[in-house]
């Protein structure tokens, strides 16, 4: 196999900051139907954190959890629900590994408030943190989960990334994890 015939998996995490209450405004655009002005509101964030992860790699966690979901129509099972339904941030310090399955210490968890594909390559999420549900305090950890309920650890861990310098959420400030996956030849 040449080099050119391999797929790689990468991941990249943007942290970003808004006035308090972009929460509230962004639901209220969307259910109006004003997706578009929606959209552009998240991306319009002062961008806080952004640098790449590391997509997790055994049994039952990051890559295994792909590798099942393309073998489930002839095994007849589904291991897993679909998709990544939650996002996470914490105060951990240790350096992620291939083989974690959690975060070091995590502090708070959010559902998808957005998810799009974008290039037919890449799958953007973001999880949307009020001020009023993230404390002011410095972030150092984030991943991602598939499965599992709103109980912090729960379902299997799909990323995991250490900031390269921490996020320092201050009073009054509305937080978005963005989560994109990108799936490539190279």
């Amino acid at each position: 196999m040449q080099s050119s015939d391999s797929l790689r998996i990468t991941g990249k995490i943007i942290i970003r900051s808004y006035p308090a209450g972009t929460l509230h405004l962004y639901e209220t655009l969307r259910d109006l139907g004003k997706l578009d002005q929606a959209r552009a509101l998240l991306a319009d964030g002062k961008i806080e954190v952004e640098q790449n992860n590391l997509i997790v790699d055994s049994s039952n966690y990051g890559i295994d959890i792909l590798v099942q979901y393309l073998i489930s129509a002839y095994n007849g099972s589904t291991p897993f629900p679909l998709g990544i339904a939650w996002g996470e941030i914490g105060t951990g310090t240790t350096t992620p590994a291939a083989g974690d399955t959690a975060l070091t210490t995590p502090t708070n968890r959010a559902t998808v408030a957005y998810a799009a594909d974008s290039g037919f390559n890449t799958a953007q999420l973001q999880f949307f943190f009020p001020d009023a549900f993230l404390a002011n305090e410095d972030y150092y950890e984030c991943g991602s989960f598939i499965g599992g309920t709103s109980t912090i650890g729960s379902g299997n861990m799909f990323n995991h990334a250490l900031f390269l310098t921490p996020y320092s959420k201050s009073a009054g400030t509305d937080s978005t994890l963005e989560i994109d996956i990108t799936l490539a030849n190279s």
